[in-house]
């Protein structure tokens, strides 16, 4: 996996083409990566690909979701108190 600074790819973006060859890219402005680029070259359904990119988002969200309950002890809660959670936050959206 290669990482190409936003810099470098502007001034050459046919390098990020050439590195796909090679497999995933990593694009990363300031040092900080913000984007996975996966070569697609040999891929007959591209909508599969993105259907499974979908999932991975998803699989991230509800991990972050997780650590942010573990963190807070939301994690801890019962049944009950999860569906009394649940019961005040709808009254709030319905006034």
């Amino acid at each position: 996996m290669k990482i190409i600074s936003d810099r470098e790819f502007r001034n050459n973006p046919g390098k990020l083409r050439k590195e796909l060859e090679h497999g995933d890219v990593v694009l990363a402005k300031r040092g900080k990566p913000y984007a996975v680029m996966l070569p697609v070259m040999n891929i007959e359904r591209l909508d599969e690909v993105l259907e499974l990119a979908s999932r991975i988002k998803a699989q991230m969200a509800l991990s972050r979701v997780r650590n942010k309950a573990a963190l807070s002890g939301m994690d801890q809660l019962s049944e009950a108190e999860i569906d009394a959670e649940i019961s005040e936050v709808r009254k709030e959206r319905r006034t």
